[in-house]
């Protein structure tokens, strides 16, 4: 859904929106969709030095004129009003097949378009005349480049510093330590000096109006012009640049087309089986395949759980598994994916998440992220009927993981013997989902006997039972029976509260905490639930009031002393907000489950989702949702712009129940 000018030359408006492109090693394109840089994150290569993370920025910007006239757009520290206002010249802007924008100076319409493939550390820029009342017209592009940690905050550029930058022209690269970036270009390349650069040559105090507005960070950037790349462009000649970090052998041109036709082929595969199931549904497909990525040091598939920021996590990807992958028919990722997990379960726990960088080892500090991997086999023997790979790769380990539960593992992580519930953590521990820590202190301390634990608890269970009965294993089958049988019978009566008729959120050694949270609903969505259905209509019922926004559920009420409506300021506010009233996406999910199980309507399942469908089309991260969202209307995007288990779940209900939206 293309972008017109109105919203294009509107700065503001457009700062705030942002595209991504990924390249299936966890390096990706993004910034503005009106040129600008709003973000650290953004640029137009973030290499993953050990895929798919230790990212650093290299290609942070290209700023093109035309005929002498410039396109660019930039703000720095101070400035309210673009220092350059290129985006007045901007027509249209969108995301289909490719980032491609539209731009009209004095008659001359030029097509912009930029490229990554699939495993290729490059990006690619072509510009493309479309129309003019000339039959040619100069462009030249400055590019700028910068060494830095994707994550920096403060890194002022100077000369004592980029004269470590060596610059060879022969091979029109430019390297700093072991990082090598090359240009190539069908242009003429002039390049610039790093050891003794012009005043000129830098853009110190970058403002990034997201970093600083919503979310509190002092940021200072800065970059540095190494060249410009010019070109005499025609209908019959375009402008190709590409910068890599490995060589480029073939014709640039024909590389671009080549990488623009793969592109769309990938996205024809992914949107052919979802046909039926309309156009969002097979945008949202689109969508998905930025997540997959490869994990080198373990040689397989992995889905990291957001961008421009996050890595792989271990809860994350199980819940986003089945949209990512298995609703979309990529079966392989689903099997390398598990199968890797599986290798890493350690004394019944999967790992809370992969290292960010080469880190001797793992972290296993969650409670139910071991738990969501019985779900997502679930969904795969479902999705798949691939009982064999289930009993070869899978079985032990699920058994594994039951045991540890069983007999007690790490974090006080252990069933009770007269419940069969589990429990686990401490008042300074954050094991489940809602994991925040500031300053040492856990924000939402949920310790003992967490609700959705518990359910997660049983549907594994209940699932295992299904597996011992598939594999003809009687002693195992009776033996889950009886366990989800125990479970099933203390869950209502340990976390049910009658006379407010809903659950406790947990049950500590303190007593039960009746905070109104969405957790509760997962009580109800999972495919085995122990609740009756008089209880999972009023769970359900109260969670659509109380908690339910367009945008997904709240996670808390918002007559609580603690709701915080707005996700906005410094990491401390942000952290105190995080699940404390802010809008998570991915519960849109299990909400959709619920609401179809106790009411069957898919009509008003599908008019539930309309909000969200709205903002993957116009807000934040174009063909992207948001991580989570402010708790009060008009509910802005917030976090991470493009965040996997959000597109995965919205796409998973949208399949199953084959909603219209």
């Amino acid at each position: 859904m293309p972008i017109n000018r109105s919203v294009l030359r509107d700065f503001s408006a457009g700062n705030k929106r942002e595209f991504v492109l990924t390249n299936g090693n966890g390096s990706f394109v993004s910034h503005a969709i009106n040129g600008n840089l709003s973000r650290r994150y953004h640029g137009l290569l973030i290499h993953a030095q050990h895929p798919p993370m230790d990212r650093v920025l290299t290609w942070h910007k290209a700023e093109e004129k035309i005929n002498g006239v410039s396109l660019a757009c930039r703000s720095f520290t101070g400035q309210t009003t673009p220092q350059e206002s290129g985006h007045l010249y901007l027509e249209n802007f969108t995301t289909d097949p490719l980032p491609t924008w539209i731009y009209c100076v004095n008659g001359i319409w030029l097509e912009k378009q930029v490229a990554m493939v699939q495993g290729l550390e490059a990006t690619m820029i072509s510009y493309r005349l479309l129309d003019a009342p000339v039959d040619e017209f100069t462009i030249e592009v400055d590019n700028f480049v910068h060494f830095r940690d994707a994550n920096d905050t403060h890194a002022k550029l100077s000369p004592s510093i980029t004269n470590q930058w060596v610059i060879n022209e022969s091979l029109n690269n430019i390297s700093h330590k072991d990082i090598e970036l090359s240009f190539k270009s069908n242009g003429h390349t002039r390049w610039y000096a790093t050891d003794r650069p012009t005043p000129d040559q830098f853009h110190n105090h970058l403002y990034y109006e997201i970093e600083v507005v919503d979310q509190g960070y002092d940021v200072e950037d800065s970059s540095l012009l190494v060249n410009t790349i010019s070109h005499k462009v025609t209908k019959k000649q375009p402008l190709y640049i590409v910068a890599a970090m490995e060589p480029i052998e073939a014709e640039i041109g024909d590389s671009f087309v080549h990488f623009t036709e793969m592109a769309v082929a990938g996205r024809d595969q992914l949107v052919l089986p979802l046909e039926e199931r309309g156009q969002f549904a097979q945008d949202l497909a689109v969508a998905s395949d930025q997540f997959l990525a490869l994990r080198r040091d373990t040689n397989s598939q992995t889905i990291l759980a957001g961008f421009p920021w996050f890595g792989d996590w271990g809860r994350d990807t199980m819940i986003a598994l089945p949209g990512i992958s298995l609703v979309t028919g990529r079966n392989y990722s689903a099997r390398s994916i598990l199968k890797n997990f599986a290798r890493h379960v350690h004394n019944g726990l999967l790992p809370n998440k992969f290292p960010d960088h080469v880190e001797p080892e793992l972290k296993y500090n969650t409670i139910d992220a071991s738990l969501w991997f019985f779900y997502a086999v679930q969904k795969f023997v479902t999705y798949t009927g691939d009982w064999e790979f289930l009993q070869k790769e899978l079985y032990e380990p699920l058994k594994a993981i039951v045991q540890a539960h069983v007999d007690g593992t790490y974090y006080g992580i252990k069933m009770d013997e007269k419940d069969g519930l589990i429990s686990g953590g401490n008042a300074s521990t954050q094991l489940t989902w809602m994991d925040v820590k500031f300053d040492g202190h856990a924000v939402t301390p949920r310790y003992g006997k967490a609700v959705e634990v518990n359910a997660l608890w049983y549907n594994a269970l209940c699932f295992m039972a299904d597996c011992a009965d598939h594999f003809h294993d009687e002693p195992l089958n009776a033996q889950y029976h009886s366990m989800a049988d125990k479970v099933a019978e203390h869950y209502q009566e340990v976390f049910w509260q009658p006379e407010k008729q809903y659950l406790y959120d947990f049950i500590s050694e303190d007593g039960p905490c009746d905070d109104f949270r969405p957790n509760q609903i997962l009580a109800v969505s999972l495919p085995y639930c122990a609740l009756h259905p008089d209880k999972q209509k009023a769970v359900t019922t109260q969670v659509y009031a109380k908690l339910y926004t367009p945008m997904g559920l709240r996670s808390l009420a918002t007559d609580h002393s603690d709701y915080h409506g707005q996700y906005v300021g410094d990491l401390k506010n942000r952290d105190l907000a995080y699940h404390q009233g802010t809008v998570w996406a991915w519960l849109m999910g299990p909400f959709i489950d619920a609401m179809m199980k106790v009411y069957k309507n898919d009509e008003l399942c599908s008019r539930l989702m309309s909000g969200i469908k709205d903002h993957f089309y116009n807000d934040s991260g174009l063909h992207c949702i948001s991580e989570v969202f402010d708790g009060d209307a008009p509910h802005s995007g917030r976090g991470c712009f493009h965040q996997a288990w959000s597109i995965a779940e919205v796409l998973r209900v949208i399949v199953e129940y084959k909603l219209d939206v």
